[in-house]
């Protein structure tokens, strides 16, 4: 014969069920409501960097720049999802363009629409690599963490992370927020220039440094 259960357990029961229920319940909405959220809590926003290769001059605010024709540095790094990313320009017989950025730096802000605006219209030469670098990252800043700033900037390409240290930022003698550098096909830097540009500043000097008609 069956065990019957009691009122006072049959209510305790229905209602355990019904906070479980509940609780699956707000999982599921937060996951589906904010999957960017969710993705950037478990980020790391500050990576070891190592780097292979001679450190590059610092860029000159002004005039002729001591980094152009010399070989470009290889880094090792991980990625903000926890993935090993190796960036080694040169390596695959392609020009590259790293980018450096920092969440809290209203140039950089202003200028990913503008990289945005450059990919949209078709500009980025086919065979060109485009990879981001978040340096200078600093909790309790704006737009912290980058990871979760650079998918709400819609940044459409490779990111990697810097070192506390700001390692990938010092090989490539960054001096400035945001730093384009350019590496042609044969690993030799092309071209390096920080602040904010144009559309067609953009454009122009990357396909200039790539000697592109």
């Amino acid at each position: 014969m069956a065990k019957k259960i009691s009122p006072k357990t049959l209510i305790a029961i229905i209602t355990a069920a019904i906070a479980v229920a509940a609780l699956v319940t707000i999982i599921s909405e937060g996951a589906k409501d904010s999957p960017t959220k969710i993705r950037a809590t478990s980020a790391q926003e500050i990576q070891p960097v190592t780097v292979v290769g001679a450190d590059l001059p610092r860029a000159p605010d002004t005039g002729d720049d001591p980094g152009l024709g010399l070989q470009a540095p290889t880094l090792k790094g991980i990625t903000a999802g926890g993935m090993p990313m190796t960036i080694a320009p040169g390596s695959d017989g392609k020009p590259m363009m790293l980018v450096f950025l920092a969440h809290w730096c209203p140039h950089c802000n202003r200028e990913i629409p503008v990289l945005n605006d450059w990919k949209a219209q078709g500009l980025v030469p086919d065979d060109l690599t485009v990879i981001g670098i978040t340096t200078a990252t600093q909790e309790g800043q704006p737009n912290y963490p980058p990871s979760q700033w650079l998918i709400e900037k819609q940044w459409p390409w490779a990111a990697m992370p810097d070192s506390e240290n700001q390692d990938a930022a010092k090989a490539f003698g960054v001096a400035g927020y945001p730093t384009y550098v350019v590496v042609g096909a044969d690993g030799l830097v092309k071209y390096r220039s920080s602040g904010e540009k144009s559309l067609e500043e953009v454009n122009n000097s990357v396909r200039q440094a790539l000697s592109l008609a």
